[in-house]
C-alpha cells in the first residue's frame, strides 16, 4: 500500500465530527464562563449597591462602581482571550484527535492512531508492511462504528457553569420582567451610565444650620439666621457657637421616619451619634427634625455629619469651626473740651489703653481704636447711656480692616460701648465686647460766703465786709457779690415805683479760692450805683460764682441770701444793747458755774483730809477712783468755763466790729466794751483760768498721794478764787455799762419827746396862721 493512500471516509468523518464538537465545546464553555462572570458581577454589584440602601446606608460611590466595572471587564477580556480565542486558535491535528478517541476507546488498540499517522500525505520513509498497514486500516474502519465521540468530552465543567449561569440568567430575566425600571437603573449605575440613586422609602432633605444672632443690644432676641450648606456640602460656623441642625422629611409620598440619627466624626477623631428631635407637626407635607444639643452645642472643632432616617441618608455634610474675630486691644484717645484746654495746643490730651473704671471729662472728644485678630467685616456697634438716650458716633475701619475706629464727638454721659466683631464672611464673636466709660461731670462751683462783723441789721452808711470761699473742678471764672434793695419792706411806698437797682463788686479770688471784699453802702449810694437806702427797708446781699463751662449753658452758683434790715444808728445801738444784756446773763451763769467749780475743789480737798489708814485695799482703791473722778469733773468744768468765756469775748468783739462797720460813733461805748469787758475776759482765760486747768490736771495725776494732792488742791482753790474775783469785776463793769445804756435810753426818749413836741408846736402854729385867714 502506498504511503499516500487516503484515509478511509469513515475515519475522516469521525475526525471531522470530533474536531467540530471540540470547537463547539470551547465556545459553550467560554460563553458560559463569560455569562457566569457577567451575571455574577451584575448581581454582586447590585447587592453592593442596593443592599446598603435597605440597611440605611448609601449606594456604592462612583469610584467603587468604576473599580468593579474595570475588574469585570478585565476578567471578561481574560476569559475571551484565553478560553475562547486562545483555544479556538489552537490546531486540532488528526493524530491528536485519534489519540483522544483511542484514550476513551481502548478496544481500538491503537489501530485508529496507526492508520491516521501512517496515512498522512506528508509522511514517507517509514519501514512497514503495506499489507499490514492496509489490514490495520481496514480493522480501524470496521471498528469505527463502535466509537462514541461524546465519551471524549467532560461535561461536568459545562454543567457547573450552566448551573450558575442559567439561574442567574433566569433571575435577571425575572428581574427585568418584574421591574424593568429598577433593572435599567441597576444596569445604568453598574455600567457608569448614570449616578441616579436608588429610590428610598423615606425622603430626607437638608434644610441647613440655624445660628443664633449675637447682637450688641441687651435683651434683644433676634430670630436665628438660617445658614445653608454650599455646593460642597460645607458650612462655616464660629467656634463657641451653639447652632441647630435642621432637616425635613417628606410625609406625603414617602414613609415618615420615627427618628433621625446624626452620625458625626470630628477632626480630632471623636465619633458618636445623636438622635434628632421632631419639631411640631407635618406642615406643607414635611416633618421637621432638629439637633440642638451635642455635638453642636459649644462648637469647638470641625466635624463631618451623616444623617440617617429609615433607608434614606444625607452624607458628608461638613461643618468648619472657624475662630471668630476677637478684639485684642482697645486704645482710648481723649481731646478735652476747648474751655479746659487753655491755649488749645496739641491734638490730644490723654492717650491710654482701656481699663476698667476709666473716666473721661465731660465734653471731650473720645476716639476708641480696637485691634482685631482677624480682618473685620461690618461690625455691630451700640452705645448705651444711663438714660437710654442715643449717642452719636462715627465708625471707620483701617485699610487692612484689622482696626476699628470709633469717634464720639461730645462725650457728656456715662456710656457703655458694645461691639460685636464680624469677619468678612459674617462670622461673629459669640458675645459682645463691652467697654464702660465713666464721665467726670463739670460740677458748678461751690460757694461759701459770710458777712464779717455784720448782724441782721445795718445802717444806710454801713460797710459790709464779705468773706467768700469758692472752689471749682477746673478753676473759677468770676465771683460777683451784689447788694439789692428789698421792695417788700418799704413802708407807705408804691411798690412798683421802686426801681430794680443793685450794685455789684468783683472780688479777686486767690489760688486757694479765698476772696474778701467790702460793700460800702455810703459810697455805692453816693456813686449812683445803688438807690438811696431808707431806714425801715431792707437789702439783700448775695454772691454768685461761675466757672468757664460753656457746653450747655453756664454754671452759676448762688450763695445764701443775707437779708439785712436798714435801721438808724439809734435802732442799731438798741439792738446791740439787747445783745449785751444777753451776754451779761451768760456771764452771770458762768460765774455761778465757776463758784460750783470752786466748791467741788474744796470738797475734793476735804476728801483728801480723810484718813485712809483704816480702809482695806479695795476701799482705798474705790476712794482713789472717786477722787480721780471728781478731779476729772472739775477739769471738764474748767474747760467749759474757758470756752464759754472765750465765746462771750468773741461775741463782744462782734458787737464792736458791727458798730465799726455800721459807722456808729460811740467811742466811749467801744472803749468800755473793749477795754472794760472783752479784754479782761480774754486775760482771765489766758492767765488764771488756764493756770487753774493745769493745776486741776496736776491734782488728778497725784491722786494716789493724798498729801501732795491736798496741797495742789489748795493752790487750785486759791486760783479759782482769783478767777471769781476777776470775773466779778468784769460783771460790775457790765452792770455799769448797762446803767449807762439806761441813761442813754432815757436821753433818747427825751430827745424823741422833744422832737415830737417841736413837730406838734410847728403844726399848731401853722394851724393858727391858717385860722387867721379864714
Amino acid at each position: 500500500m502506498p504511503a499516500n493512500r487516503p484515509l478511509d471516509p469513515k475515519l475522516t468523518s469521525l475526525l471531522e465530527n470530533l474536531r467540530s464538537r471540540v470547537r463547539r465545546y470551547v465556545v459553550w464553555d467560554s460563553v458560559l464562563a463569560l455569562a457566569t462572570v457577567i451575571l455574577a458581577a451584575f448581581w454582586i454589584g447590585l447587592a453592593l449597591d442596593y443592599l446598603p440602601v435597605q440597611l440605611g446606608g448609601t449606594e456604592m460611590p462612583r469610584l467603587a462602581r468604576m473599580m468593579l466595572l474595570a475588574v469585570v471587564a478585565a476578567v471578561v477580556v481574560a476569559i475571551a482571550t484565553l478560553m475562547l480565542v486562545g483555544r479556538l486558535r489552537r490546531p486540532l491535528p488528526d493524530d491528536s484527535l485519534a489519540l483522544l478517541v483511542e484514550r476513551h476507546h481502548p478496544r481500538l488498540g491503537g489501530r485508529l492512531v496507526t492508520a491516521v499517522q501512517l496515512n498522512r500525505p506528508d509522511r514517507d520513509g517509514d519501514s512497514h508492511s503495506s499489507v499490514l498497514l492496509d489490514h490495520v486500516h481496514r480493522e480501524a474502519a470496521q471498528a469505527i462504528d463502535e466509537v462514541d465521540p461524546g465519551k471524549v468530552f467532560r461535561w461536568q465543567p459545562l454543567v457547573r457553569k450552566a448551573m450558575v449561569a442559567v439561574p442567574l440568567a433566569l433571575l435577571s430575566i425575572a428581574f427585568l420582567i418584574i421591574s424593568p425600571q429598577a433593572f435599567a437603573r441597576a444596569a445604568s449605575r453598574l455600567t457608569l451610565l448614570s449616578d441616579e440613586p436608588w429610590p428610598r422609602r423615606a425622603n430626607l432633605e437638608m434644610v441647613g444650620i440655624e445660628l443664633p444672632i449675637v447682637t450688641a443690644v441687651d435683651g434683644d432676641i433676634a430670630p436665628p439666621n438660617l445658614v445653608a450648606f454650599d455646593q460642597n456640602q460645607t458650612v462655616r460656623l464660629p467656634r463657641g457657637s451653639s447652632p441647630t441642625l435642621r432637616i425635613r422629611a417628606e410625609a406625603e409620598t414617602s414613609e415618615l421616619p420615627i427618628v433621625c440619627t446624626v452620625y458625626y466624626r470630628t477632626d480630632g477623631g471623636t465619633r458618636g451619634q445623636s438622635n434628632m428631635r421632631r419639631v411640631g407637626r407635618v406642615t406643607d407635607g414635611y416633618q421637621s427634625f432638629v439637633l440642638d444639643g451635642p455635638p453642636l452645642s459649644g462648637l469647638s472643632e470641625s466635624m463631618t455629619l451623616d444623617v440617617r432616617g429609615l433607608d434614606d441618608r444625607l452624607d458628608d455634610f461638613r461643618i468648619e469651626a472657624i475662630t471668630p474675630p476677637a478684639l485684642t486691644e482697645m486704645n482710648v484717645t481723649v481731646r478735652y473740651a476747648e474751655y479746659l484746654r487753655g491755649d488749645g495746643s496739641g491734638e490730644t490730651d490723654m492717650q491710654t489703653d482701656y481699663q476698667s473704671g476709666l473716666r473721661i471729662r465731660e465734653g471731650s472728644e473720645v476716639t476708641l481704636v480696637a485691634a482685631s485678630s482677624e480682618p473685620l467685616g461690618d461690625c455691630e456697634v451700640v452705645l448705651k447711656t444711663a438714660n437710654e438716650s442715643a449717642t452719636d458716633f462715627q465708625l471707620a475701619y483701617s485699610d487692612d480692616r484689622r482696626q476699628l475706629r470709633l469717634l464720639i464727638d461730645d462725650f457728656d454721659t456715662a456710656t457703655t460701648v458694645a461691639i460685636v466683631p464680624r469677619d468678612a464672611d459674617g462670622i461673629s464673636a459669640q458675645a459682645p465686647y463691652r467697654y464702660f466709660l465713666g464721665v467726670v461731670l463739670d460740677e458748678p462751683p461751690e460757694l461759701k460766703m459770710r458777712l464779717d462783723g455784720i448782724g441782721s441789721a445795718v445802717t444806710p452808711i454801713a460797710r459790709i465786709p464779705v468773706e467768700a470761699v469758692v472752689t471749682d473742678d477746673y478753676g473759677v471764672d468770676q465771683l460777683v457779690v451784689s447788694v439789692t434793695p428789698s421792695k417788700a419792706e418799704a413802708d407807705n411806698t408804691d411798690q412798683n415805683s421802686i426801681p430794680e437797682v443793685s450794685a455789684s463788686v468783683l472780688p479777686k479770688v486767690d489760688r486757694d479760692g479765698n476772696a474778701t471784699t467790702e460793700l460800702d453802702l455810703r459810697e455805692l449810694v453816693a456813686g449812683g450805683k445803688l438807690a438811696e437806702l431808707v431806714p425801715g427797708g431792707a437789702i439783700n446781699v448775695i454772691g454768685e460764682a461761675s466757672d468757664r463751662y460753656d457746653l450747655a449753658g453756664k454754671h452759676v452758683t448762688r450763695s445764701e441770701v443775707y437779708r439785712l434790715e436798714v435801721v438808724t444808728a439809734e435802732q442799731l445801738l438798741a439792738r446791740l444793747e439787747r445783745s449785751e444784756l444777753a451776754l451779761r446773763s451768760r456771764l452771770e451763769q458762768t460765774i455761778d458755774e465757776t463758784r460750783n467749780l470752786r466748791e467741788s475743789l474744796n470738797l475734793l480737798r476735804r476728801n483728801f483730809d480723810e484718813d485712809d489708814g483704816g480702809l482695806d485695799e479695795t476701799e482705798k482703791t474705790r476712794q482713789q477712783q472717786i477722787r480721780r473722778l471728781r478731779a476729772q469733773q472739775s477739769g471738764l468744768q474748767a474747760s467749759k468755763t474757758s470756752e464759754e468765756l472765750s465765746g462771750i469775748a468773741a461775741s463782744l468783739d462782734d458787737i464792736l466790729r458791727e458798730m465799726t462797720n455800721n459807722r456808729v460813733d460811740s467811742v466811749d461805748r467801744q472803749e468800755r466794751i473793749g477795754q472794760g469787758v472783752r479784754d479782761p475776759l480774754r486775760k482771765i482765760v489766758d492767765e488764771p483760768l488756764a493756770r487753774l486747768r493745769e493745776q486741776i490736771v496736776d491734782v488728778e495725776r497725784s491722786v494716789d498721794d493724798s498729801a501732795d494732792a491736798q496741797g495742789k488742791t489748795v493752790v487750785a482753790i486759791e486760783t479759782a478764787d482769783e478767777v471769781l474775783l476777776r470775773l466779778t469785776e468784769v460783771l460790775d463793769k457790765m452792770l455799769d455799762l448797762e446803767s449807762y445804756n439806761e441813761i442813754l435810753d432815757i436821753v433818747r426818749e427825751l430827745i424823741d419827746d422833744q422832737g415830737k413836741l417841736l413837730d406838734d408846736t410847728k403844726s399848731e402854729r401853722k394851724k393858727r396862721v391858717l385860722d387867721l385867714f379864714e
